[in-house]
């Protein structure tokens, strides 16, 4: 089963598996912590509209493969996991377990258009959570919020409901805009990463890269965004504040999420070096292409290696 991780996870995000193989997934997520964290990093990082051949998958997971298989057989050595309520619950919502329902999607004008299914992702847990739309989107959830989506089968959009607190990395599409709904604001953007706060008295955006525009419940646009700008809109007063800030520091606090856009993996390698105090040495892979990259402060150096080396095909050690 170990050899079959890798292929497990990307096959469960193209929703693929079958009853067996999700029950294999569930069981290897139960055995530790560190399984669930690295799906979920595997996850965040991972963009579904990439067509992987299989001959390439085999050869760009082989030491990732490696790594699992080290790490599970040492968890395994020291203890036996019990299946409990806590464990299901974050089982449940790494593995963006999802609730399938049809739900009436309003557009910002109060009009009613026909039901459609919305997936549903509410995070139970005490941590941040990641998740991978069908568009290659990243959703960032923080512990209370939830989302309701559907970014594939609407015509000529993208549309997300929230409740709470997310952090939203969004595939580029001009044809189909993404949408994000709270509770008093629209939020139209075509690619970009920003996060929202949302709460039935306010709501708070905050863009690091690219632009969005806010649109009032009515469909009105009150502002558009550009980078390093935090927007708070109070719904009694219907009062819109934009102020400066550095969208990446609050980003980092609020979340703790490491972003990096547009990135060659010499930088990579070379900012993680900073940030983990270790010396890596990467050989062999694309030195040209530039990648994104996003992981939390609590994944481990190895775990984000990994994810490098999967992207880039090249070999990272770390350095003693």
């Amino acid at each position: 089963m170990q050899d079959e991780i890798i292929e497990l996870i990307i096959k469960h995000i193209r929703h693929s598996t079958s009853e067996e193989e999700s029950a294999k997934l569930l069981q290897w997520l139960e055995q530790s912590e560190e399984n669930r964290r690295f799906y979920s990093l595997f996850l965040a990082n991972y963009s579904l509209h990439q067509t992987v051949s299989s001959d390439d998958l085999n050869i760009r997971s082989e030491s990732m493969v490696a790594r699992l298989n080290a790490r599970i057989d040492a968890s395994e050595a020291r203890r036996k996991q019990r299946f409990n309520f806590r464990v299901a619950a974050y089982a449940f919502a790494a593995v963006a377990v999802l609730v399938l329902g049809f739900f009436t999607v309003s557009n910002f004008f109060g009009e009613k258009e026909t039901p459609v299914p919305m997936e549903l992702v509410a995070n139970s847990t005490s941590e941040t959570i990641h998740l991978v739309l069908e568009d290659g989107s990243r959703v960032y959830l923080r512990p209370g919020a939830s989302i309701e989506y559907n970014v594939s089968n609407l015509p000529g959009k993208r549309e997300v409901k929230l409740s709470g607190d997310a952090y939203f990395d969004v595939t580029h599409n001009e044809a189909k805009p993404f949408f994000v709904h709270t509770g008093n604001i629209g939020i139209k953007v075509l690619g970009t990463a920003f996060s929202v706060s949302s709460a039935p008295e306010q709501s708070q955006v905050v863009l690091e890269r690219g632009s969005v525009r806010l649109l009032s419940p009515e469909g009105v646009s009150m502002v558009t965004l550009s980078p390093n700008q935090k927007a708070t809109y109070k719904a009694l007063s219907g009062d819109m504040r934009v102020e400066p800030v550095y969208a990446t520091a609050f980003v980092t606090d609020k979340y703790r999420l490491v972003s990096m856009s547009d990135a060659t993996l010499a930088q990579m390698v070379s900012r993680l070096s900073t940030i983990f105090h270790k010396k890596i040495k990467a050989r062999g892979g694309d030195t040209e292409k530039h990648y994104n990259l996003a992981f939390l402060k609590t994944d481990t150096l190895e775990d984000v290696l990994s994810i490098i080396e999967y992207m880039t095909g090249a070999e990272c050690d770390i350095e003693k």
